[in-house]
């Protein structure tokens, strides 16, 4: 049959400002009679704002990095871990902040002291009762609020951080892992300098190289400017990250690393059905439109080409997204593409018992979860190669080295013909030796990292 691409899928749709293109003369107010809705009146206001000589730009665009105000701590002076983390809340960790929190509960029960965490995203009333249910041992503190409670909770959202000032001690050493919190604490060694001669190390876990997720701007430049701060401990969530950062040159006071290991919670429920049951012929990606690096567009277009080339997939075959809400969605045989959206781990867990080819893909040096998980339950996975990144070598995972639309089509068609336990007992490679068996979640990181903030502790209390 005569190959028929349809219409490209955009992460517009299906609010699209629809195919009408406006030059600047018509965001100056000069539109005539083309219909706009709106939405698209309102988005070209904004344009117009933004562009207009002495246009109404305004520093609350970059709200997320309101920087945290100090105040020296007058209540106790012993040496305390700090976690700024966007969200607490069990229910709502996935991925890198549930890595986060982990490796932030891991290195305080190494070093012991005392402990807070500080929470980058506003909670309400019923989220901060939530909050104290799941945490009974930690105490919920103001953000301005001296106290000598040993393991703390700080509300500090950027507009918390406009009226507060956090008090900090001499031995406060700092962990984050997001970018904008980041830059939002970036001033605390100015400030442990100035009230105390001395400032701490702080602690970075880097879980992917985040200047790539708003590339050649200016939030590139900004999120860059964190790898360049003094008296930083980084510690990398993958080999292959740390090669990046190496092939750039970046340079770090001292460095950690750590191979990626599936979540206990996922884990557990690898073994909830005999390894050779039946697999349905379901298909299911990672689908998050509003994150450019998982390449939603690229994934649904490869699955309109494949179901313009291959109709009987569309009888044969089921297509499910997860990650997020997308939308209304028609694929090329007329279907509504369906989504499961986020998911609870359990039912994650079950769908991945059931499915027989995932695709997950990554424009990132970081491996990810996703396409790990589905190659741990045994199901036919497509991701993509990055500059440092190959998983290929991983058991269900084929790595595609150029993506492209006609190419994922390609892959997708053969991994819907293959063998589904051709992989099985297949080793898997020494980065990920440990992947699905493991004592130590972190790669033994934890002592010397933690010997290495003892250290500092004890020299700043001898005066050095």
């Amino acid at each position: 049959m005569p190959y028929h691409f349809p219409i490209l899928y955009t992460p517009a749709q299906p609010h699209a400002f629809g195919a009408v293109t406006i030059c600047y003369s018509a965001v100056r107010g000069k539109v005539g009679a083309i219909y706009m809705s709106g939405r698209v009146k309102r988005a070209l206001h904004a344009v117009h704002q933004a562009i207009r000589p002495g246009g109404a730009y305004h520093l609350d665009t970059y709200h997320a990095l309101t920087p945290v105000r100090f105040q020296p701590c007058t209540v106790g002076s012993g040496r305390r871990l700090n976690l700024f983390i966007p969200n607490i809340e069990r229910s709502r960790m996935y991925g890198g902040q549930k890595t986060a929190f982990r490796f932030f509960t891991a290195l305080l029960d190494a070093c012991g002291g005392d402990a807070r965490i500080l929470v980058e995203q506003p909670c309400d009333a019923h989220q901060l009762e939530v909050l104290r249910e799941q945490y009974p041992d930690w105490q919920i503190i103001g953000a301005g609020e001296q106290s000598a409670a040993a393991r703390q909770i700080v509300i500090l959202d950027p507009d918390t951080r406009e009226r507060a000032q956090l008090p900090v001690r001499p031995l406060d050493y700092f962990v984050y892992t997001y970018w904008t919190g980041a830059y939002a604490l970036a001033q605390y060694e100015a400030f442990q300098r100035e009230a105390f001669g001395r400032a701490t190390p702080h602690i970075h876990l880097i879980q992917d190289f985040e200047p790539g997720f708003k590339a050649w701007s200016a939030d590139y430049l900004l999120a860059d400017s964190i790898y360049h701060q003094p008296n930083t401990i980084a510690v990398f969530n993958s080999v292959e990250l740390k090669d990046w950062f190496d092939r750039l040159g970046y340079g770090f006071t001292s460095s950690y690393v750590f191979s990626p290991k599936l979540d206990p919670d996922i884990a557990k429920h690898l073994h909830d059905v005999p390894a050779d049951h039946a697999r349905e012929k379901l298909l299911v990606f990672y689908g998050r439109p509003s994150i450019p690096r998982n390449c939603f567009p690229l994934i649904v277009n490869a699955l309109n080409l494949l179901l313009t080339r291959h109709p009987e997939v569309s009888r044969e075959w089921k297509i499910l997204s997860i990650g997020s809400s997308i939308g209304k969605i028609t694929l090329a045989d007329g279907q509504r593409l369906q989504t499961a959206g986020k998911m609870t781990l359990d039912d994650y867990a079950a769908l991945m018992h059931r499915a027989s080819v995932g695709v997950s893909l990554m424009c990132s040096p970081h491996p990810s979860y996703p396409p790990l998980e589905m190659a741990a339950f045994g199901i036919t996975t497509i991701t993509n190669s990055f500059v440092t990144k190959d998983l290929s070598a991983i058991p269900h995972i084929t790595s595609l080295d150029a993506l492209s639309i006609e190419g994922l089509a390609n892959a997708i068609w053969q991994a819907m013909q293959a063998d589904p336990h051709a992989d099985d007992g297949k080793p898997y490679p020494p980065n990920y030796a440990h992947y699905l068996e493991y004592t130590d979640f972190f790669d033994g990181i934890i002592d010397p990292l933690c010997r290495e903030v003892l250290t500092d502790a004890e020299a700043a209390r001898n005066g050095d």
